[in-house]
């Protein structure tokens, strides 16, 4: 081993050149893995400690979907309208006993989420992400925001609170200036229609920890929310009807204008347009928002406590329970921002693999021209008598005599 070591050795003071590029690429591989990875682990950190402690909270529940849903709402919104819209959570007060329960409860708090453009008459509109919000469990779960002008929006209160920096971004963009009172014209658009709502700015406010990705959100009342994201009851309750009307329902155009089925009716002089339809009451109830519907239960726990652990065992709880709502992390609370950390780091790892490969591809190609280099030499040595032993040895410390050999 000693014999060998020494050969290394000696290869590496005499290809000083080639010895200096292959420990710079180690070095330089091994710096990018770790200073790179370091810098990863330290904003994924950031971005935790940002949306557990100021917006997602720790644990965030939501209905059971086979699509994927963030704080904000479908990952898959577009401008042109809710294409899927979020579900509600269905049994919320059961599912809210048992978040009541946990031994490791800090704050809870209930969140619908949405999106409106803010109507600027000629000036065009502005894109605004919305979080209806119960403001008096919300500002105990979180305290992400300072107010600058105005006042907390409060509970039973039609309002809307805008970021400065939302509101100086309108400004630049649109040339349009919302000032603290102002009546704010909000427009959603999505499957089910247009939905239009004005409410009054009644504060302004800066985050407490500055985060970019969210000063395009506003806090708004929970129910003008209901409202523009046409939260009714009929669209959360089955409406069931009996036998004769469903079979009117699956009829088709050909079974109302057949032959016979057109008669001409008596004239009956002035009739009661009001009356026409009949009784209007299930219509009119099933238009109604709902008081109930929430998006989004998001849950503090106290600190220290298993966040993973406490997921799985709700999660658990409510497949036994037979509640169709699921429990996630912050990741997925957050959404696309913190699965592009995640696959900015994927892509980091795997550009280091690509490099770590060529190093080594480096490396032998150089440890391989070493060898050929000596080819005649030893080739020399062979053709003179000297035997395989004595080439082994050639950097042994000992002098060593050879004598010609025909091996």
């Amino acid at each position: 081993m000693g014999t060998i070591l020494k050969i290394a050795l000696r290869n590496l003071t005499q290809h000083k050149v080639k010895t200096l590029i292959v420990g710079a690429l180690i070095t330089l591989g091994i710096t990018l893995t770790f200073i790179g990875n370091s810098m990863f682990e330290s904003a994924a950190l950031g971005i935790k400690r940002s949306y557990s402690e100021n917006f997602a909270g720790d644990v965030m529940i939501q209905a059971a979907s086979d699509k994927k849903f963030s704080m904000f709402g479908s990952e898959e919104v577009s401008f042109g309208g809710n294409d899927e819209p979020t579900p509600v959570i269905q049994k919320y007060d059961e599912v809210l006993s048992l978040v009541r329960a946990l031994p490791q409860l800090s704050a809870f708090t209930s969140q619908v989420s949405g999106f409106a453009f803010i109507n600027l008459e000629e000036k065009g509109q502005a894109f605004n992400l919305l979080f209806g919000i119960e403001p008096e469990s919300y500002y105990k779960t979180f305290q992400s925001i300072r107010i600058l002008e105005g006042k907390l929006l409060q509970n039973g209160e039609n309002g809307i609170m805008m970021s400065r920096k939302r509101l100086d971004q309108i400004a630049k963009d649109n040339k349009a200036v919302i000032k603290l009172g102002d009546e704010v014209l909000l427009n959603a658009f999505s499957k089910r229609g247009l939905k239009v709502r004005a409410v009054k700015l009644v504060g302004i406010y800066e985050y407490i920890v500055p985060t970019t990705a969210l000063e395009v959100v506003s806090f708004i009342d929970v129910q003008t929310l209901r409202a523009l994201n046409a939260m009714t009851v009929g669209t959360k309750d089955e409406v069931k009807v009996d036998a004769s009307t469903q079979a009117l329902l699956n009829s088709d155009s050909e079974d109302f204008f057949s032959e016979g089925t057109i008669t001409t009716a008596p004239s009956r002089g002035k009739v009661d347009l009001e009356h026409v339809l009949g009784d209007t009451s299930l219509r009119n109830s099933l238009q109604t928002i709902d008081n109930g519907s929430w998006h989004n239960l998001l849950v503090r726990l106290k600190p220290g406590s298993d966040v993973e652990g406490t997921i799985k065992a709700l999660n658990e709880t409510f497949t036994s329970s037979q509640l169709p709502v699921k429990a996630v992390g912050w990741k997925i609370a957050a959404g696309t921002t913190a699965a592009l950390s995640d696959v900015a780091q994927i892509i980091f790892n795997i550009v280091i693999i690509i490099l770590a490969v060529v190093a080594v591809i480096i490396i032998i190609n150089t440890l391989v021209i070493s060898v050929m280099e000596r080819t005649s030499e030893i080739g020399t040595m062979r053709a003179l008598g000297a035997q395989k032993y004595f080439i082994r040895r050639l950097s042994s410390p000992k002098p060593c005599c050879w004598r010609g050999s025909s091996d």
